[in-house]
């Protein structure tokens, strides 16, 4: 398997995977959880060693797109303004703008279900996912192709002017 890269359970049931093999990747690490069900990372030895991920905007950008199955998404709102250096106080939350679904996902009560586990496992999962950040809000749209907005390495951001639009949209 190719290192620092989102897959998904179909990918790996494709691929010849057996579940039963997957599973042991999961239980053991290999391969680490995203924030979605049946996403996942493969890290490198180091970041499996340290439990951590190098750069978790780029994955987790990687993780969205699969989670959503398109690529026409951007960030908005505070996760922008972070970005742009508008605000320097970080949230925690990520918001996504995108024409498919208008959901949260709540890291926040996974990471504190799993830190208060007492095994090992447990713990290295809540500290991955803590890397997420603590909300993913995902904000509906009809179109984004109207929308300013400008491409990363670790994903496409709303542009300042954007920022406000979508602050007036989303209030």
């Amino acid at each position: 398997m190719l290192l620092r890269q989102i897959v998904t359970y179909e990918s790996l049931i494709n691929s010849g995977l057996k579940p039963e093999r997957i599973n042991s990747m999961t239980v053991s690490l290999t391969l680490f959880p995203t924030p979605f069900k049946g996403i996942y990372y493969i890290p490198t030895p180091e970041e499996r060693k340290a439990t951590i991920i190098d750069k978790p905007r780029m994955i987790l950008t990687r993780a969205i797109a699969a989670y959503l199955n398109i690529k026409e998404f951007y960030y908005g709102c505070r996760t922008a303004e972070e970005f742009w250096g508008i605000k320097w106080q970080p949230t925690g939350d990520i918001h996504v703008v995108n024409t498919k679904i208008s959901r949260i996902v709540n890291l926040e009560s996974r990471i504190e279900r799993n830190s208060s586990r007492q095994n090992y496992r447990a713990k290295r999962i809540a500290k991955i996912h803590s890397l997420y950040g603590r909300k993913i809000i995902f904000h509906k749209v009809k179109s984004i192709s109207d929308a300013k907005i400008k491409e990363t390495p670790y994903g496409r951001f709303a542009m300042k002017s954007q920022i406000k639009k979508d602050a007036k949209r989303f209030k």
